[in-house]
């Protein structure tokens, strides 16, 4: 639910994803706001305790990892993905790297963007490596998370095998 806060926001060069993502602003448009968004969110958590919720692009809080942690620790049945926001991520990587590491059982990795080889190369770039200043898709430069294979593992993988209790066919 949502989307990046500043789609929120006029259009202008201070947009965070500009101008490829200007079809996804939300200004002037007869829509809840960001933070009414998220309350509603919220609200729907509540109300299924027991259900088990995978929130996509880290649950549009990748711009803010301190909220999307609390957020975490509120509710135990929330897990995320990672899609679409390695241009936040890796631009906060020791914060990003951390979040990852201590929730490490409850992000997986995801993408929406088209299955090429430079998307998977450009995703291994951001998570296994220390490079820094890399191009990104969105138009910021990203750094490395270099993070350790017992994160990897779960975030590649084992976490969506978990969840969606794949088995071998």
């Amino acid at each position: 639910m949502a989307d990046h806060p500043s789609a929120w926001r006029p259009p202008d060069n201070h947009q965070e994803r500009t101008p490829n993502y200007q079809q996804y602003n939300q200004y002037g448009r007869d829509v809840p706001s960001y933070e009414e968004m998220l309350a509603l969110r919220d609200r729907t958590l509540e109300r299924h305790p027991r259900t088990r919720f995978i929130l996509c692009h880290l649950g549009n809080q990748g711009n803010d990892l301190a909220s999307a942690a609390k957020l975490l620790d509120r509710f135990p049945g929330v897990y995320m993905d990672i899609s679409a926001r390695a241009y936040e991520v890796g631009r906060q990587p020791r914060f990003a790297a951390k979040f990852l590491t201590k929730y490490k059982d409850r992000v997986l990795w995801g993408t929406d963007q088209s299955l090429s080889p430079q998307m998977y190369h450009a995703w291994w770039r951001l998570f296994e490596t220390a490079d820094e200043y890399m191009p990104g898709d969105a138009g910021w430069r990203l750094y490395g998370l270099d993070l350790p294979d017992s994160v990897l593992e779960p975030l590649y993988r084992g976490n969506a095998k978990r969840l969606l209790n794949w088995e071998k066919m």
